[in-house]
């Protein structure tokens, strides 16, 4: 694991030949494990506008949502997976297997695991003890302002910082998944993070 961060090209070197997906999907995991832990004081929060008598339906939102959270962290492995597979074929016809490319762009995921703690974080300090207005026409201005807090701008710049470290490592991950040079397989990287790099603005500023 050390070696996925000090020298990532020989880390993906020594694993594209006979590549595991054990380690990625523990990786992957924790990211969405971190996920769910971030996402429980989001739900209880928005659970204080319910009434008290919906108790099987806040149980029922809040398995739901635990689910979704990680869920949609291998939703997300996968499509980047894909994204740089197709792009890099597409370009400049390479020549990987994708189960290669999942493999080795799971491991690239480990800068998320300190972002989505760090969100995780953001999001007790932001909402734990917070209750929402019952009244619906005051809870969008409710949330603008829960928004706004600098706990959430400090965390989404570096969550920008931890997606720009995992890109520096899909470079090399795709560069042995995919039998690239170095210079194509960062501007296969290049696309697919530069949309997620605008979403993500997009949530900061809504500079879209």
């Amino acid at each position: 694991m050390i070696a996925l961060l000090t020298n990532p090209d020989a880390f993906f070197e020594a694993r594209h030949e006979s590549p595991s997906l054990l380690g990625p999907a523990l990786v992957v995991t924790l990211v969405g494990l971190a996920g769910v832990v971030g996402s429980y004081p989001i739900l209880q929060a928005t659970l204080t506008a319910l009434p008290a008598e919906a108790g099987a339906f806040v149980t029922a939102i809040q398995v739901f949502g635990a689910v979704f959270a990680l869920v949609a962290t291998y939703v997300i492995w996968l499509l980047y997976a894909v994204a740089f597979h197709v792009v890099g074929s597409v370009a400049f016809d390479a020549s990987g297997e994708f189960r290669t490319t999942l493999t080795l762009v799971g491991w690239g995921f480990v800068p998320a695991v300190f972002g989505a703690i760090v969100g995780a974080g953001a999001n007790f300090v932001v909402f734990s003890g917070v209750r929402f207005p019952q009244d619906p026409q005051a809870v969008q201005s409710f949330v603008q302002q829960l928004q706004s807090r600098p706990e959430f701008l400090v965390s989404g710049l570096v969550g920008i910082v931890f997606l720009l470290w995992s890109a520096f490592l899909w470079t090399f991950a795709v560069r042995h998944a995919e039998s690239l040079g170095l210079r194509e397989a960062g501007l296969t990287v290049a696309g697919p993070v530069a949309l997620a790099l605008v979403l993500r603005l997009n949530g900061i500023f809504g500079v879209v």
